[in-house]
């Protein structure tokens, strides 16, 4: 069966082969094929090799893997031309380029200095010597005419497929015996992805040294006696009739992407100086269109997930309340300003049929679209259960048990929660492992209203305890996420908590837009221009 390349958008083609192979595809840099996408999770997919043919797994991602449009939930065998999607990331299959394979020999202490000509980059990009050898304006016209040809390299077109015109180019100007481009993967190791060659011939091998002179030292090799080169050549080189052979790295702006190999076989002559110009100067010009593509697509991926950013942060605008209730008797403000365009922290108020008003303020562990979502999903599951009148600390409990459903146990929620009562002042509340609540009195004096349970979705089963208190003419309840206390200024020391309540205490009289101003006024004094690395969150209750 052929060897079947998955072509994964901005990474070099992998091909699937091998009997028991697996690669894991996900968001998380611990996979195989990490792909830094929103729209995957972090373990997404798995690709096997059974009896020669790959299939396709679902590893219980979110957004789903699908094979031409269908969404599996099984292993499914891979064929050519099947389309691949995991989450909003596209993929396809197709057969390998022909020619022979590509192999790097044993590591040797030989220096590429050994070859019979070495040439750094700037050398190789910098005009020829003049000269009037027909040879010479020959194969200037042809470097001329490539110049002009190398236009083609502008249209739009996949690396797989603008590699593959390289080797094609090369082949009718330089006409060698075989040749190779090969690039490197997110793990620095080398895939073919195009070669040419006799048909029934062994793979290429090359010494390691000759292969570490175009990855890391940047050097094109050129070198026709291989007897005298043998640190350069591997035996198998040598005794396949190789006479004249040559490697340079596909570069761009100082980044090697990769290598171009080439060599001849009698009766061809050995290359010149000249041929290795002219193919370092087409492997530049390819490298550069590469690079350009890679860009274009990052940035459209970016613009995609910026949109669509940008639609989920308008929806979640409208999921939190917004002017506060009226209340008689008491004042209520809350603000949520995200350090990305989607929050992971939640505010909110809700009105009960027995009169009472439940508050709540959390935070989703976590940043991003993810903790997004699952805001959103707590925000419509106590939006649901308004009515049910539990107390404070049985809707922690029930609330742990259905978020720890959607989780995964990879993601919990701290959250403050508490119930007024306001004919009489009595405010009942639960904190599972939030950020200690601020509850300033009349006098001045202020207490913290610590944690009295874990984090929700932690461990769900878990009880939590209650505390009632009695709010009093002038008494002031403060909740806040940690996005505030933990902000940082430019020596990453943290704002903190008592930088909070030095600033609150003395405005505790003050309207409560007026404090919550005053507040993000000391924050930003305090950061000095430094990026806030977490959603600020605010909700205040004060008894008239």
């Amino acid at each position: 069966m052929k060897t079947l390349l998955l072509h994964v958008p901005g990474r070099p083609s992998i091909p699937l082969e091998g009997e028991a192979q697996t690669w894991t595809l996900g968001r998380s840099s611990q996979n195989d094929v990490a792909i830094p996408d929103p729209s995957l999770s972090r373990h997404h997919a798995r690709i096997t090799m059974k009896d020669g043919i790959p299939h396709l797994e679902d590893l219980g991602s979110l957004n789903g893997t699908f094979i031409n449009g269908e969404r599996i939930t099984l292993p499914h065998p891979l064929g050519e031309q099947d389309e691949i999607q995991l989450g909003q990331v596209p993929m396809t299959l197709g057969s390998a380029a022909p020619g022979p394979r590509f192999r790097i020999g044993a590591d040797t202490n030989a220096s590429s200095s050994a070859g019979s000509l070495v040439l750094p980059l700037e050398r190789l990009r910098a005009a020829p010597e003049r000269s009037e050898a027909p040879e010479t304006l020959r194969l200037r016209e042809v470097i001329q005419e490539i110049q002009a040809l190398s236009l083609e390299l502008l249209e739009d077109s996949p690396p797989e497929q603008l590699l593959s015109n390289l080797l094609d180019r090369l082949w009718t100007l330089l006409k060698p015996w075989r040749a190779a481009v090969l690039i490197l993967d997110g793990k620095s190791e080398l895939h073919t992805v195009a070669s040419r060659g006799p048909e029934g011939k062994q793979p290429i091998l090359l010494a390691r040294s000759l292969v570490d002179a175009a990855l890391e030292r940047k050097e094109s090799v050129l070198f026709n006696d291989l007897a005298e080169n043998q640190n350069l050549a591997s035996p198998s080189l040598m005794l396949s009739g190789v006479t004249s052979a040559m490697v340079t790295p596909l570069e761009h702006q100082g980044v090697v992407k990769g290598l171009l190999y080439l060599d001849s076989h009698l009766p061809r002559r050995p290359f010149t100086e000249e041929d290795l110009r002219l193919a370092s100067i087409l492997a530049h010009l390819a490298t550069a269109k590469l690079e350009q593509g890679r860009m274009r697509e990052e940035a459209m991926a970016r613009k995609k997930v910026d949109q669509e950013l940008d639609l989920a942060r308008h929806i979640q605008q409208g999921l939190l309340p917004g002017f506060p209730p009226d209340i008689p008797g008491y004042e209520v403000h809350g603000n949520n300003l995200p350090s990305r365009q989607v929050s992971g922290d939640l505010f909110g108020w809700w009105p009960r049929s027995d009169g009472r008003w439940l508050f709540c303020l959390a935070d989703v562990s976590g940043k991003g679209l993810g903790p997004g979502l699952l805001m959103a999903s707590l925000q419509a599951t106590l939006e649901a259960w308004t009515e049910r009148e539990l107390s404070t600390a049985d809707l922690a409990f029930q609330l742990s048990k259905v978020l720890a459903r959607h989780t995964d146990g990879r993601r919990f929620v701290t959250a403050f929660l508490a119930l007024l009562d306001p004919a009489t002042g009595e405010l009942t509340y639960t904190n599972a492992g939030h950020n200690p609540a601020l509850y300033f009195h009349l006098d001045g004096s202020f207490e913290t209203l610590d944690a009295q349970g874990l984090p929700l979705a932690m461990l769900p089963g878990q009880p939590y305890g209650e505390r009632i208190l009695a709010l009093q003419p002038g008494d002031l309840l403060v909740m806040y996420t940690d996005g505030i206390t933990e902000a940082s200024d430019p020596q990453d020391e943290e704002f903190g908590t008592e930088a909070l309540t030095s600033v609150l205490l003395p405005k505790r009289h003050e309207p409560l837009m007026a404090l919550d101003a005053a507040l993000l006024g000391e924050l930003d004094q305090f950061t000095r221009g430094a990026p806030y690395l977490d959603d600020r969150t605010l909700l205040m209750l004060r008894r008239s």
